[in-house]
């Protein structure tokens, strides 16, 4: 592998983006500004590109040239990058999802030194966490970070950015699960997969509970009702399967494109569904949409009353199905 070519690549930019400034910090700690060029594929040419990567460093030992995306080199270019790169100069490309099937992105997966930047998960994303924690000054125990992710979900930097405020709201404490609850913002994904699973129990009151807290937290009243409504079309598509002996979660997830797990809760909610009431159901929420949207409820973000309480009608009506 070339000790002068590295190819960043991975679906977490996150973590590429911060080890692209890792780099680049370094470089110019030891190296100094001038020998660091920072370049846009899009906008170079092959004939550029061996311009920046074939001189010498200036009044240094090193040149760092990194490239944002891969350039659609031919495979002779590509030998041309390797031939006449400068001894003292250093290339990055960086792409999170490079497209695999072009000739430069396979030439370079075999000649270049490649960094992988995957999603971390598991064990390997609570030992982040912790690491994050313990770096602010703080700590984060295991059960305590299954609570975050739980609420905030598996992005890194989403992640991150709760744990510097959560450590910023206590510092020098243990992070605790309190904390988490009246702090961290939950996201989409989990919003609805909480919901969900709240109404998929008929737990009319805890979901009320919770839609209020999400309102309390600063979530937009007209977002929550359209997480409802995207919830509500899902249950319609699943219980519509269900009806024609269709009950295999996996199937039903990639023939109807819903998320997997609310695939595998919906089936099973499907089953103590009464399809009249569920018709009856869908045709108070579609005159409410239709009503919402036409102005014949006055609901605006200054004044929400109205929205809030078809918000709450939806969730006692969904989880009395």
């Amino acid at each position: 592998m070339s000790s002068q070519v590295f190819l960043f690549i991975g679906e977490n930019a996150f973590a590429l983006v911060r080890e692209k400034r890792t780099w680049l910090g370094e470089f110019m700690r030891k190296h100094g500004s001038d020998n660091l060029l920072l370049l846009r594929a899009a906008e170079i040419t092959y004939r550029s590109l061996l311009d920046e990567i074939g001189v010498a460093p200036f009044i240094a030992e090193k040149r760092l040239v990194v490239v944002d995306g891969i350039p659609k080199f031919t495979p002779e270019e590509i030998e041309g990058v390797f031939r006449h790169i400068h001894p003292a100069c250093v290339l990055v490309l960086s792409d999170a999802k490079p497209d695999r099937r072009t000739a430069a992105v396979k030439d370079l997966l075999k000649r270049a030194t490649v960094k992988e930047f995957p999603h971390l998960r598991g064990a390997k994303l609570t030992a982040w966490m912790r690491a994050v924690a313990q770096s602010q000054g703080s700590s984060l125990g295991e059960t305590e970070a299954a609570s975050l992710i739980a609420l905030s979900g598996e992005d890194e930097e989403t992640l991150c950015n709760e744990l510097l405020k959560l450590c910023l709201f206590a510092p020098d404490q243990p992070i605790t699960r309190e904390v988490i609850r009246a702090l961290a913002v939950p996201s989409g994904e989990q919003e609805v997969w909480h919901l969900l699973q709240l109404l998929s129990g008929g737990k009319a009151d805890e979901a009320l509970a919770y839609a209020r807290a999400l309102l309390q937290q600063g979530e937009d009243p007209f977002a929550l009702w359209n997480m409802l409504l995207w919830m509500c079309r899902h249950l319609v598509s699943v219980c519509a399967a269900a009806s024609e002996g269709r009950r295999n979660p996996a199937k039903i997830a990639s023939e109807l494109h819903v998320p997997f797990p609310t695939a595998k809760t919906l089936v099973g909610l499907s089953a103590r569904i009464d399809l009249r009431d569920l018709r009856a159901f869908l045709t108070w929420l579609v005159d409410a949409e239709i009503a919402l949207k036409t102005g014949q409820y006055r609901a605006t973000q200054e004044a929400p009353q109205e929205l809030l309480v078809l918000l709450d009608r939806l969730i006692m009506r969904c989880a009395g199905l």
